[in-house]
């Protein structure tokens, strides 16, 4: 049975409003939204919101049978525990439901860890926190077993993040090396990123003709999927990778760079974008996607903006959102993946994107093992048979064409 919930949000008077997206994160997680309740004010260090708005809560919570309350605003341990005395139900802030969220969708090894490192380190300020109010007499009884409990607890959690950082730094420099060894492999390597829900799944199974998991609901890529496919004959690495999201906890970036380095090593990066929601969406979401790139110091002149869902809405209103998107000075393509409408222009875009293949001209054995490598690995612009031989013009990556060349004892033609 579904836990039922109230979402709250203090803002001052010039943020945005984000309750929709806290209910969707909140139904993500299997909670059913009955009453959303927005504040605003400046802040307050007992409640965070007003003592006001904690009765007009406490009565909502009684009239329509409430669980949990949770909030927009990240809390504080004495602000928690203030506000879970004074209602009598459990208080959460957004931080520890996006942790409910991504461990009930973690599948690998790697995401685990990541989610465990980002409640282990939230956690630790959190004890802080608790440390300092126990010895201000303003959290009496706290963990019922005093002080030395709460020392013992607090070396405990630092010994396990020093452990997880430890075994997280080791998948890293295997990921590091992995990457890297992409460059000797003739491969290019194009990434699907963007706001959560734009339709990076749905767009990776078209390019991949797979099945992977898509609910349309936040985060539902974790880890990162690599498949080799083809775009206009030429062999790629294209990647899903993690959704964006506003305001992304500074804790919850950090734990999750070894998912998002993908997009460092990517040579091109297809960012997504729903446009079939209102302009005002459209714009928030894209500016919290191009702030987290800027924090990655990834370089615009490799994305593509994927404007997403226009089988959603009317000509107008797509050539409206069209004339917007190209104001951030990005190449941009409009699609449909569900429709599979605009992908052929997308690919397009792709392979003017990529960096210059180089061109050569090849003889091999014809009955040689080598033709389904070269396949595998470079773009046949032409095959040939002469003289019981294949005759190759082929675009790839130079070094790795060089190198497989050398080692088979084929001759090389620069086009």
């Amino acid at each position: 049975m579904e836990k039922r919930v109230i979402i709250v949000q203090r803002k001052e008077r010039f943020e945005k409003n984000l309750l929709g997206e806290l209910k969707e994160l909140a139904e993500a997680a299997g909670y059913s939204v009955v009453m959303s309740v927005l504040q605003t004010r400046g802040y307050s260090s007992t409640y965070n919101i007003g003592r006001g708005k904690v009765l007009e809560l406490k009565k909502l919570i009684k009239e329509y049978n409430v669980d949990k309350v949770i909030f927009f605003n990240e809390l504080k341990p004495g602000q928690e525990y203030n506000l879970q005395k004074e209602l009598g139900v459990e208080v959460i802030d957004r931080f520890e439901l996006i942790l409910e969220i991504f461990a009930s969708r973690a599948g690998s090894r790697e995401a685990k860890l990541q989610i465990e490192l980002a409640r282990l380190k939230r956690e630790l300020s959190m004890i802080r926190e608790y440390i300092h109010l126990v010895k201000t007499g303003e959290l009496p009884g706290f963990m019922g077993g005093g002080r030395y409990a709460i020392d013992a607890y607090y070396r405990h959690v630092t010994k396990r993040i020093a452990l997880i950082e430890k075994r997280l730094e080791k998948i890293r420099r295997i990921k590091s090396h992995r990457w890297e060894r992409r460059n000797y492999t003739g491969l290019y390597s194009v990434s699907l990123t963007g706001y959560t829900g734009a339709g990076k799944t749905t767009l990776f199974n078209v390019f991949t003709r797979l099945n992977e998991f898509s609910d349309g609901r936040p985060f539902a890529t974790l880890s990162p999927k690599v498949r080799r496919i083809k775009i206009k004959g030429r062999p790629l690495l294209l990647s899903d990778t993690i959704g964006f999201i506003d305001s992304l906890p500074r804790l919850l970036l950090d734990a999750f760079y070894t998912t998002l380095g993908e997009l460092l090593y990517s040579d091109v990066i297809l960012l997504v974008v729903d446009i079939s929601e209102k302009i005002g969406e459209v714009k928030r979401k894209l500016e919290a996607s191009f702030e987290i790139l800027s924090k990655l110091s990834i370089s615009f002149n490799n994305v593509i903006l994927v404007a997403n869902k226009i089988d959603l809405i009317n000509l107008e209103d797509m050539k409206e959102k069209l004339r917007f998107l190209k104001e951030y000075g990005v190449d941009v393509v409009a699609v449909s993946a569900k429709k599979n409408v605009g992908l052929d222009l997308l690919e397009d875009k792709i392979i003017s994107k990529l960096p210059r293949y180089n061109r050569y001209k090849l003889i091999i054995p014809r009955n040689s093992s080598f033709l389904e490598k070269i396949v595998s690995n470079c773009y046949v612009k032409d095959i040939n048979v002469l003289n019981g031989k294949i005759v190759l013009e082929i675009e790839g990556k130079r070094d790795w064409i060089e190198k497989f060349a050398r080692k088979n004892r084929i001759v090389l033609f620069s086009r």
